[in-house]
């Protein structure tokens, strides 16, 4: 197999964890990375030693995905599956739900792969990484961060990090993103439960005629004729946009969790094929799926996880024979919450640290009042070129002590305009309690190389 450079290096870095003792690091790498072809080498060379791989997931079509990259590369496997026939291979490709009801039957494997390792926190992944024992482990995932913000130290012991989102669209491997935030709703009634809005009452928030209606309006104005997956908050939010976007003439199709493995492949084979212009579906897609002809990403599912917000864009990153670009429209306003799917982060195996939304706090994004363009702080819209005007700040009063906001914030940006180096921005992040993030995305916007 060839690899490209930084998946030469990727091995290179997993072998010096494991050498170093660490049994469980976590390769975080964007979409596109080709974590799968990475992970093929360590299977191959596992087999040459004579061990045997699982290769777990909980998404058949990763699965399936992951079964074509093996025998692309002349590994044979076998299938711990439903529905799937049992074959004698030191590699297994392993059904999550499967697996766990079967334990007492296997034996143990010597290296367990685990791919969208976001999800390896979950009861049945822990199950069955205890009853592992002692094997190698290997963790997979562009967002080593629980859906509720947790990191992943409870099954990981070390992050093995490979490059940017950015990185790679620099490099053509991804798409550009255009991104667009048409409208932004008003979720301050909806509870939060378990790190995340309650399911049931963001969906009565966003299932409405209007905010569907912009939808499809904005999708007919900006994207028509691309592949396109929609990513609502519940079935029925689903089902109602689906026929939304069949009122209009649209070929669209909802699915969920709760759909037949036939749909579900049919969604797939239909943006592929151009059967169908639209997938609209509910939990279902935000990882695992590598369909490369999505040209746009429409968000109808607000989200407090920047796992999910991520890996929902991502499912549209993938190049194509003719896509110049991936158009993202955001109508849950996520781009607001968790910045822009480019913007660098900082991981751990504790979580994420949360952006800061202190007072004086440099903005992390902007939408541009005409064409609704949204892009890191700058004059004017690299979509329309339209400029905009600064935003007047009023004077706040606290206790009768009263602060000239307006003077403070201009210091702070006067401070930032000097800055000339990547160091500059370091200290001045370090002074003010900024997270790394904002270091990367002011010097993009700044044009200071790194």
């Amino acid at each position: 197999m060839r690899l490209r450079p930084l998946q030469a290096k990727a091995i290179d870095d997993l072998r010096a964890a494991y050498r170093a003792g660490y049994r469980a690091p976590v390769l975080v790498a964007p979409t596109g990375f080709g974590k799968t072809a990475t992970s093929c080498v360590l299977i191959r060379s596992a087999v040459e030693k004579r061990q045997r791989v699982w290769f777990l997931a909980h998404l058949r079509e990763i699965l399936a995905q992951t079964s074509a990259k093996l025998t692309a590369e002349g590994i044979g496997h076998g299938w711990l599956a439903a529905g799937q026939t049992p074959a004698e291979s030191p590699v297994q490709l392993c059904m999550m739900q499967t697996v766990v009801r079967r334990l007492d039957h296997l034996q143990p494997p010597d290296l367990v792969i685990v791919d969208e390792a976001h999800t390896a926190v979950s009861e049945s992944y822990q199950t069955i990484l205890r009853w592992a024992g002692n094997a190698k482990r290997l963790f997979l995932t562009a967002t080593p961060e629980r859906t509720d913000g947790r990191g992943l130290g409870q099954v990981a012991d070390a992050l093995v990090p490979t490059c940017s989102t950015q990185h790679l669209i620099d490099a053509g491997l991804l798409a550009p993103i255009r991104y667009y935030a048409p409208s932004r709703p008003d979720l301050s009634g909806v509870r939060t439960v378990a790190g995340d809005y309650a399911q049931g009452e963001v969906a009565d928030a966003m299932n409405r005629p209007t905010i569907t209606g912009d939808a499809v309006a904005h999708y007919a104005k900006l994207a028509h004729g691309r592949p396109c997956v929609v990513f609502c908050t519940n079935v029925r939010h689903a089902e109602d946009t689906a026929e939304a976007f069949r009122a209009a003439d649209y070929r669209a199709l909802a699915i969920s969790g709760e759909s037949q493995s036939e749909d579900r492949d049919r969604a797939l084979r239909g943006l592929a094929d151009g059967s169908l212009d639209v997938v609209v579906n509910c939990q279902l897609w935000v990882a695992g799926v590598d369909c490369p002809s999505i040209g746009c990403v429409v968000l109808l599912a607000p989200t407090k996880s920047v796992t999910k917000y991520l890996q929902s864009v991502g499912r549209g990153l993938r190049t194509a024979p003719g896509k110049t670009d991936l158009i993202v429209l955001d109508h849950a306003g996520n781009a607001y919450q968790h910045g822009l799917p480019t913007e660098a982060r900082e991981w751990s195996l504790e979580g994420v640290k949360r952006r800061s939304r202190a007072e004086g706090d440099v903005e992390s994004v902007r939408q541009c009042e005409r064409c609704y363009f949204v892009f890191p702080p700058a004059p004017v819209c690299p979509s329309c070129g339209h400029e905009h005007q600064p935003k007047q700040t009023k004077i706040q009063q606290c206790d009768g002590e009263l602060e000239q906001l307006t003077e403070v914030k201009r210091e702070k940006r006067r401070e930032v305009g000097k800055a000339r180096t990547i160091g500059d921005l370091i200290q001045i992040a370090k002074d003010r309690g900024y997270a790394m993030g904002w270091v990367w995305q002011m010097a993009r916007v700044k044009g200071i190389k790194a």
